[in-house]
């Protein structure tokens, strides 16, 4: 069984020759092949060889093509901040400037999208018979602040209409960049969607399991899987994203895995986590990851469980 089989099986929730492993390396490959961030971000060349790169090494059966949240939000005219061990942040949100009238879905063309697709086809071609091959999108209601800033949290109470216009929007903004990575050769559209993990039960019910149920079945409609990435502790959370309809859910280290094993099992949804980043990966000595993976392997163990980074 090849790793991408491996991965794939276990979003389809069916019996795996041995779990499956899929290490994050988003930014941290550049380090790999002596870029910092930035330089690593805005070059096509520089994040397929810092991908290859990860492959030779972490002999993963999954990997990221680009873990950047801020692609689509710099197409639509946010400004970054960029930093040299970090993804950019958004420095300006553009509906302070401009009406969500005004602002129009994003090209192939625009701003990072070319780079990141060019990168997303050359990997294919490179190692997507061996490998499972994630694209990397912002989730709705992630890019939904990333547009307006916290005033979003204020109007979700006072004038709910507009931020269901706004989430209507950016979920087409992310069908439509799942539509241009379906056309790459990738496997699995993975919606990346932090800020989920700050709001309540009933404000993610309201506010984003609609669209992210109407995106995760747009997803498989081109073929592909679909996943959902939260980071903090969305423990509250965690079932209503299994009631999204995705093929699987990964979380952080604030998360349960026993907890989130249950949970999504009962919806025969894939559960990928949660190796600790900061006081394991990045502090941790080798045995200690070692022993911290044995861990999780006992606890995830079985259909739907991949191991990864939280």
């Amino acid at each position: 069984m090849t790793g991408k089989e491996r991965v794939l099986k276990a979003l389809s929730f069916e019996p795996v020759d041995r779990t499956p492993w899929v290490p994050y390396a988003g930014v941290q490959a550049a380090n790999l092949i002596g870029k910092d961030a930035e330089e690593y971000l805005k070059s096509e060349d520089n994040i397929v060889n810092g991908v290859l790169k990860a492959f030779e090494m972490y002999k993963p059966d999954g990997l990221p093509v680009a873990f950047d949240l801020q692609i689509e939000a710099e197409a639509l005219g946010c400004d970054l901040k960029w930093s040299k061990q970090n993804p950019p942040a958004v420095a300006s949100h553009i509906l302070s400037e401009k009406s969500l009238k005004e602002l129009k879905l994003p090209k192939e063309t625009d701003g990072r999208y070319p780079i990141v697709l060019n990168a997303a086809r050359r990997l294919s071609e490179a190692i997507g018979d061996k490998v499972a091959l994630y694209g990397i999108i912002c989730g709705p209601f992630t890019l939904a602040l990333h547009l307006m800033g916290t005033e979003i949290f204020t109007k979700m109470i006072e004038e709910p209409d507009e931020i269901f216009e706004l989430m209507e929007f950016c979920t087409e903004i992310a069908k439509d960049f799942s539509k241009m990575y379906s056309k790459t050769g990738i496997d699995i559209i993975a919606v990346v969607d932090p800020m989920t993990s700050q709001i309540s039960p009933r404000h993610f019910k309201k506010f984003v399991k609609p669209y992210l149920t109407d995106l995760n079945r747009a997803i498989k409609v081109l073929g592909l899987k679909a996943t959902i990435f939260c980071c903090g502790d969305a423990t509250k959370n965690i079932e209503l994203m299994c009631q999204t309809e995705p093929d699987g859910i990964a979380f952080d280290e604030n998360v349960d895995l026993a907890f989130a094993k249950e949970t999504a099992s009962k919806y025969k949804v894939s559960f990928g986590g949660n190796m600790p980043l900061t006081t394991i990966m990045l502090f941790g000595s080798p045995v200690e990851n070692i022993e911290e993976a044995k861990k999780e392997l006992a606890i995830g163990k079985g259909l739907g469980y991949i191991l990864s980074p939280g």
